[in-house]
């Protein structure tokens, strides 16, 4: 098992769960616990900055910086290192294996099509689904959702691509200001623009250093802002790799192996394997990537607990395929016939760049209303 899940950034959620009155999966943090239960804020609000990993953060940012001085500690996230799996989990204090939801592009059988859950459209074919047809047939409840159901105010709060959501980070941390002193407890907001620079540009790039830089000063400038019984919890769901070298597995020697195109992510790669042919598969792709990824079958999959340690979601061995490939260096595999075929930085994997997320926690005593600059 690559992630120990208690100990993971799923006991951060736990202590927030906890400190509400709900149920919780996993053994909270005891630091964070301890803060909460000494503070007692009256308003919790999580701050998820997509793609911000702990290690980015160590390297790109001085000591004295906001965000690393406010550092409480590193956990590793999910596996997955990526974005479904992760939002996913910790919106609901639940591994991906019980969750279902692992990757930017599962196979879903009642269209027969491998969907991208976040979008409602088929990743090969485009076909655009009139409904929000993933989350139709495989249903996450979230920690505001329960919140909401136990009658305690609770909200979420995205970029743009949502109704109602954020043009841009200043706008979001304004927002999350004023909510601060409204009646909601509990509020979830998620920033997914450094990790999209990450992508096009690479994750050591000076544009990527300059927007962390950027996102210190916002973040700094909305702690200043809260009211004074909001307690401010950011972190992120994976950091991110350079990559440096892919392989194009469309109509390579492996292509003829697939009973189906692959599907999960680049870096954590789920094959369906035609029948027969699963041990010739294995020994060439070992010959060819073994310093770069890990293959595991399904039995090995299942057994090492990789997706989370709780009862497996029903469609979960369907979902993983015959083998899964994990990604351990700088390269990326990729299955694509045309278009931009692969990202500057990437994640999925199990880098420690990818793996370790930062949980920074800060209460404003100070600031009132007469001292509000949103």
């Amino acid at each position: 098992m690559f992630v120990n899940y208690d100990g993971s950034v799923l006991s951060y959620v736990a202590s927030i769960r906890k400190y509400f009155g709900l149920s919780h999966v996993y053994n909270d943090d005891p630091s964070l616990t301890k803060i909460l239960n000494e503070q007692r804020p009256e308003k919790v609000f999580v701050l998820l900055v997509d793609g911000m990993g702990a290690r980015l953060l160590d390297r790109k940012l001085p000591e004295d910086a906001f965000l690393r001085r406010n550092m409480l500690a590193a956990p590793m996230t999910v596996f997955p290192t990526t974005t479904t799996a992760a939002t996913t989990s910790i919106r609901n204090g639940r591994p991906p294996c019980e969750n279902g939801w692992l990757g930017w592009m599962q196979y879903l059988e009642e269209v027969d099509d491998i969907i991208i859950p976040f979008r409602s459209m088929g990743y090969y074919s485009e076909v655009v689904y009139d409904e929000d047809i993933f989350r139709r047939y495989v249903p996450v409840t979230t920690t505001e959702e329960e919140l909401r159901r136990i009658g305690i105010p609770a909200r979420i709060l995205f970029p743009s691509f949502e109704e109602d959501g954020c043009e841009d980070l200043d706008e979001m941390c304004c927002r999350l200001a004023d909510l601060s002193y409204s009646d909601y407890r509990y509020v979830y907001a998620y920033w997914d623009k450094y990790d999209s620079y990450m992508h096009e540009h690479g994750p050591s790039s000076k544009i990527c250093d300059s927007y962390l830089e950027h996102i210190n000063y916002e973040i700094e400038n909305l702690a200043k802002n809260l009211s004074k019984d909001t307690l401010l919890i950011v972190t992120a769901d994976h950091g991110q790799v350079d990559i440096n070298r892919f392989y194009n597995l469309w109509h390579s020697e492996f292509d003829p192996f697939f009973s189906r195109r692959p599907s999960l992510e680049q870096r954590a790669m789920a094959f369906n394997i035609k029948k027969g042919m699963e041990k010739q598969f294995e020994k060439l792709f070992k010959q060819c990537f073994e310093n770069d990824y890990i293959l595991l079958n399904k039995a090995q999959v299942i057994s090492s607990k990789l997706f989370g340690d709780r009862p497996n979601h029903p469609r979960f061995e369907q979902f993983i395929g015959d083998f899964i490939a994990i990604a351990k260096s700088d390269m990326v595999l990729i299955y694509k016939e045309r278009g931009n075929l692969y990202y500057s930085g990437q994640h999925a994997g199990i880098c420690d760049d990818e793996l370790y997320v930062p949980i920074i926690v800060v209460q404003n005593e100070k600031s009132t209303d007469a001292d509000r600059k949103c």
